[in-house]
């Protein structure tokens, strides 16, 4: 049974609704949260997202990987190169946590969030994925942007600038 938030995800499973907007909610929280309180609360709160935002990464691009093996499974062939496309997420991840520059780790989560829809754009087009997957990811994937620039809004204000700089 899939929960009706919107006509156009009927076939969304419940769970997969649930926990993405859950996750969602974590990652608007710590962008909203980066602005408030003291530089300390907002610089802990901002490395909660960062370290948050590549867990997901990390998660989307197994969820590739295993939608890869479930086409596979139904017959439909699957190049190598995708395999190894699909670990770019996790790749880029642990780039965003070797970078110094919280300004620069924003935009490589954002870019990151962004070559993940565009894997999942790629998936539905090459039939791995359920007829809901790339409506669904589009959706995810704005929202998540637009946390990802609140962020980085955060981060250019007095409160964060004054211990990250």
């Amino acid at each position: 049974m899939a929960l009706h938030i919107h006509h156009g995800f009927r076939e969304v499973p419940s769970g997969i609704l649930v926990v993405s907007f859950v996750g969602l909610g974590t990652i608007y929280l710590f962008a909203l949260l980066m602005t408030f309180g003291t530089p300390v609360f907002a610089i802990n709160v901002y490395l909660q997202l960062v370290y948050f935002s590549v867990l997901v990464l990390s998660f989307l691009g197994a969820t590739n990987w295993g939608i890869a093996i479930s086409a596979s499974a139904r017959g439909i062939s699957v190049s190598l190169w995708w395999y190894l496309v699909t670990a770019c997420p996790m790749a880029l991840g642990w780039l965003t946590l070797v970078v110094v520059s919280p300004t620069i780790k924003i935009v490589l989560l954002s870019l990151g969030f962004f070559f993940t829809f565009m894997l999942d754009v790629s998936a539905s087009i090459r039939g791995y994925a359920p007829p809901w997957y790339k409506n669904f990811r589009k959706l995810m994937t704005t929202a998540v942007l637009i946390a990802m620039l609140l962020a980085l809004v955060a981060i250019r204000s007095s409160i964060m600038n004054i211990s990250l700089g």
